[in-house]
């Protein structure tokens, strides 16, 4: 895995996470925290999990102890969420930017399931924007069940500089 294309994925997750942060801006709190029948968590419960779990695997990344997962309470609104995210999205960026190829086959010990194991970093890199791609279809269908459509979030259109 070439850091260009993990960088690529990256700076697209954040610029989806920031039109779905830019939708979910228009909604109200109980919007935010509606139960939806065929999902696991709310809008803003997607949020906070996405977020938690970014942060969490960048920490493990970098060799430091894994903060414990925020909570919807901690993080009651988008701007809240939006203000959780920004810092690492720098901190990732500059991280990535410093990966060797050495370092993107090493492996490390990564709890998960409350089970060590021990993970090669291009595959925890990979797993955590395809985990961050999953989620924000589920975002964005809630919007749009919600008549708040982010519109399309295909890479492509990132790509291609279409907002």
């Amino acid at each position: 895995m070439d850091k260009q294309i993990i960088a690529a994925m990256y700076d697209y997750g954040v610029w989806a996470n920031k039109k779905l942060l830019d939708t979910a801006s228009a909604l109200t709190a109980e919007q935010l925290r509606q139960p939806f029948t065929q999902y696991e968590f709310t809008i803003l419960g997607s949020f906070v999990h996405l977020v938690s779990a970014e942060w969490r695997w960048h920490q493990s990344w970098i060799g430091v102890p894994l903060m414990e997962r925020p909570t919807v309470d901690q993080l009651p609104t988008v701007a809240a969420v939006r203000a959780k995210w920004e810092p690492l999205w720098v901190e990732r960026r500059a991280f990535i930017e410093a990966l060797t190829p050495e370092r993107l086959q090493q492996s490390y010990m990564r709890q998960l399931g409350g089970k060590d194991y021990r993970v090669i970093l291009w595959q925890a890199l990979a797993h955590v924007a395809n985990h961050g791609t999953q989620h924000r279809s589920e975002i964005a269908w809630m919007l749009t069940d919600l008549g708040y459509s982010p519109g399309d979030l295909d890479m492509v259109w990132y790509s291609l500089g279409r907002s």
